[in-house]
């Protein structure tokens, strides 16, 4: 749907003079003059300050542990650069979730060749003054292809890895896919979980399992009763802990043929044995991989990353490892889960910028109150063009519309553009490509549950190409948007009104 864009000289000369600007590409030739331009901007360039990624690579599976005011992040490093082994571990530490400190590569992979062609992912666990590192040791081209081994450190900053030190899947369980430890202590015995296929007498059938080890040294371990199973191809990066009178299992679903590549949960009674799977056990969508946990002592963070897609193409496949991305993880009191924005997050970025719609349509506007009415086409306000990090809040009312939301990559004609979207009809959070007014393709999702007074509660973190939108303090949805980087942006309604109170700009 084309509009008629109207804004003053001034705007248009300076987004015509900001795109001579060797960063930015204007590619939107059909384009009013009077439009604010498209800027084509190159990711890899980009500094991730926030959404934390290295200068020279890419955050995989992130492995967090907390102590003494700071959360040590660390994850496989992704260098995307061909080299024969890939993968060390390396790490980077916040106490904040806003600023990172780079600490660089502390685990190396074996000699080419060697069973740590590529480490994997596993965790760290502090006994006395000695910090343990179990970790996976990956070469396709071996039997078995997976094994568990340890370095430790008296600082986290040298590692030494235990030779002596190897642990393989056990008869009955799958040695090419025996991967991912984790390890907490429960009482006066360590447990290690780890990811694997095995088969289950219960069941008699092979599983997806979570197998379990316990241990009294953290070097001798005795395998022991499957901790979880369940018919799913394969439960990645396990992770566990206890909440109040809930244990929670969190692991990330290997399966990219259905669109269930997600991080999910269970969680129990403790002393129970009877897991509870969620109505919707999702804690993000299929842009949110490998999310593991870690708590400062108070409040729990949920540390996954948000994909990266081939070539930087807001058209092309989700990739392997990314930005760094946490969230806090709530709980109410049936045990369920509930995502929401870092308070630590929301509060720094508290510095608010003036917003000034470059574009209204069907748009009533009252000091940063907006009233949409799509009920005859899309109602759009439109604003500029942002950098860095920055947070928009506002609360929605849907008054009689049936699709709402946020507009990304808004410039030129906005032939193409990038919606999220409230759609009530279908009860979906939804990140929709449009192009020419129809929908091309959904690219994430994730249910909505809507508000007898339908009302939402809205908070959307961007950095760059990455933007994360938490609801209602309830749920997540992390997106990689590369259209939207440094692009103008706007609210819409369609199918009836919908009014946007307090909009707002954060940095």
């Amino acid at each position: 749907m084309k509009l008629n864009y109207i804004v003053t000289t001034l705007l248009s000369l300076a987004s015509l003079t900001a795109c001579s600007d060797q960063e930015y590409v204007c590619n939107d030739p059909n384009a009013d003059l009077s439009a604010p331009s498209y800027f084509d901007v190159n990711d890899l360039h980009q500094t991730y300050a926030s959404f934390w990624k290295p200068s020279n690579g890419w955050v995989g599976d992130p492995m967090p542990f907390y102590e003494n005011g700071k959360f040590h992040v660390f994850y496989l490093f992704d260098a995307r650069d061909g080299a024969a082994t890939f993968h060390p571990w390396a790490k980077t530490t916040t106490s904040d979730f806003m600023t990172y400190e780079d600490n660089g590569e502390v685990i190396p992979c074996g000699a080419d060749g060697s069973q740590e062609d590529a480490l994997g992912t596993g965790s760290v666990i502090k006994a006395g003054d000695t910090y343990y590192a179990y970790y996976t040791a990956h070469n396709a081209n071996l039997n078995p292809a997976e094994k568990i081994y340890l370095a430790t450190s008296k600082d986290m900053k040298t590692w030494t890895k235990q030779t002596n030190f190897s642990l393989q899947a056990a008869n009955g369980y799958d040695a090419n896919e025996f991967r991912d430890p984790f390890v907490m202590k429960e009482g006066n015995v360590y447990k290690m979980f780890i990811t694997t296929r095995g088969y289950v007498a219960a069941v008699n059938d092979w599983q997806a399992v979570i197998a379990q080890y316990s241990s009294t040294d953290l070097l001798n371990w005795k395998l022991e009763d499957p901790f979880y199973f369940n018919g799913e191809r394969v439960m990645e990066c396990p992770d566990v802990f206890t909440m109040g009178n809930y244990q929670y299992l969190v692991y990330s679903n290997w399966d990219w043929a259905n669109n269930d590549r997600k991080v999910h949960y269970r969680y129990r009674v403790v002393g129970t044995n009877d897991w509870k799977v969620p109505s919707y056990s999702a804690l993000d969508g299929i842009a949110y991989y490998a999310g593991k946990t870690a708590s400062d002592g108070t409040n729990r963070f949920l540390f996954g990353w948000c994909p990266t897609r081939s070539g930087n193409n807001d058209t092309s496949d989700y990739g392997w490892a990314g930005s760094l991305v946490v969230h806090q993880l709530t709980q109410n009191s049936d045990g369920t889960l509930n995502v929401t924005i870092p308070a630590s997050v929301d509060q720094k970025l508290n510095n608010e910028v003036a917003l000034k719609a470059l574009v209204n349509n069907n748009a009533q506007v009252q000091d940063n109150s907006y009233t949409l009415n799509g009920t005859s086409g899309k109602a759009i306000a439109l604003f500029d063009r942002q950098k860095g990090t920055y947070k928009i809040t506002t609360t929605v009312k849907a008054s009689t519309a049936t699709r709402f939301g946020f507009e990304f990559g808004a410039g030129g004609a906005r032939s193409e553009v990038h919606d999220l979207v409230f759609d009530l009809t279908s009860k979906t959070l939804k990140l929709d490509y449009i192009k020419d007014g129809n929908v091309l393709a959904t690219r994430t999702s994730t249910p909505l549950t809507i508000p007898e007074n339908k009302q939402f509660k809205v908070t959307i973190v961007i950095e760059n190409s990455v933007c994360v939108i938490y609801v209602n303090g309830v749920i997540a949805l992390s997106n990689r948007i590369y259209q939207m980087n440094q692009n103008p942006w706007g609210i819409f309604a369609e199918g009836g009104e919908a009014v946007f109170t307090e909009v707002a700009l954060n940095k």
